[in-house]
């Protein structure tokens, strides 16, 4: 099932809705919002698959394109603006435009929510909001900005170290006291450890070292992980042994899907 929905003259999304065959249980059924749509349905899908279809109804948001996403469309949707020059991603040459992350929690919690949760038959304590990479960091900004509108949040291999880290300058200095209604998982892959993007020894001069992966994830992760506890957040951290930033996916997928299951009212 697809919807499409505008945010305005400039950006549209396609909305993927899975929806379980059957009645649903008397409290409605579990809701993923599943970011990042292009990467992550195919994965979703998959664990959907191996766990036998729970009854969970996944709501991904795609953007309304034609071919292939463009990066910056992610970038605009899942960041900030950047407190100084951000240097481009692998394969990209021209990452210049600033983040509008805010306008996009406004069109998801304003204009979604409302359109599909008087419509689905969804347990309204059980909104897991879902995201990898750029959408991971974004989930971590959501559940800094407005937990109360998910009940539980899943950052997959979350891109922290955007914009020097600012997410952790950002998180030290937030009042937590309103999240801690909520659950939150962060997962990475174990290969995801990459030292950058600091000059490799072989760059010498003012030569330009190039960005060497997705510099210090399973630190950022971990060090996020423990921020939130210390803050009395129940939060839980999920290291996936030889996961890469893409390979990792499929597990993350899983591990999402598990945590959006479980029971509404566990304690930490």
């Amino acid at each position: 099932m697809h919807d499409t929905v505008q945010l305005d003259r400039q950006r549209a999304y396609d909305i993927r809705l899975h929806v379980p065959q059957g009645d649903a249980p008397p409290g409605g059924h579990a809701l993923v919002w599943l970011l990042d749509a292009p990467t992550t349905w195919a994965p979703m899908q998959q664990a959907l698959h191996e766990a036998g279809d729970p009854g969970v109804v996944v709501v991904g948001i795609d953007w309304a394109v034609e071919g292939s996403v463009d990066p910056s469309l992610r970038r605009r949707d899942f960041t900030l603006p950047a407190r100084g020059e951000v240097p481009p991603p692998r394969g990209a040459e021209d990452w210049t435009e600033d983040g509008d992350a805010d306008a996009f929690l406004g069109f998801l919690t304003d204009r979604l929510q409302p359109r599909y949760l008087d419509t689905l038959p969804v347990d309204l304590r059980r909104q897991c909001l879902v995201g990898h990479s750029l959408s991971g960091l974004f989930v971590l900004h959501a559940l800094m900005c407005k937990p109360e509108r998910f009940t539980r949040y899943v950052a997959s291999s979350p891109s922290i170290w955007w914009d020097g880290a600012r997410m952790l300058d950002d998180a030290r200095a937030a009042d937590w006291a309103a999240a801690r209604a909520a659950r939150v998982l962060l997962t990475v892959g174990s290969e995801e450890q990459v030292a950058g993007p600091e000059k490799p020894p072989e760059v010498a001069g003012e030569d330009d070292a190039a960005l060497l992966g997705e510099p210090h994830m399973v630190d950022n992760a971990a060090a996020f992980a423990e921020l939130l506890r210390d803050n009395a957040v129940d939060a839980h951290f999920r290291l996936i042994e030889g996961g890469g930033h893409k390979t990792v996916i499929p597990a993350a997928m899983a591990e999402a899907l598990a945590f959006a299951l479980g029971d509404p009212d566990e304690a930490n």
